[in-house]
């Protein structure tokens, strides 16, 4: 009798380390996230008060931010530039929010 409850537990714990696992990672994901909208913000907000793109940590940031919001890049273009990029920039940050939370709800168990 004991060996066909010991059968029977194994689902149970297998089934609980999925949850657990599923719960990390959507937290994950959101945690990402909120670092990439975080790390654009924070490059609009440098942009925006026009921090000196010659230090390295303002040119940095403002690189990865480029990178990050690639796909926004032209969605709104202006002839100003720095407003171009807070606008792309704030939408990205939004667009990965979104997209975090969506992926993130989509995972947890």
């Amino acid at each position: 009798m004991p060996d066909t409850q010991a059968r029977e537990a194994q689902p149970v714990r297998a089934g609980r380390a999925v949850t657990v696992a599923r719960a990390y990672a959507a937290k994950w994901i959101m945690t990402a996230a909120l670092v990439v909208a975080l790390l654009l913000g924070l490059g609009a907000v440098l942009v925006g008060f026009g921090a000196n793109r010659h230090n390295v940590l303002v040119s940095t940031l403002v690189s990865v931010d480029g990178w990050l919001a690639g796909p926004f890049g032209d969605l709104f273009t202006y002839a100003d530039p720095v407003r171009q990029s807070l606008v792309n920039w704030v939408i990205a940050a939004a667009a990965y929010l979104v997209a975090g939370g969506i992926l993130s709800r989509l995972v947890r168990p």
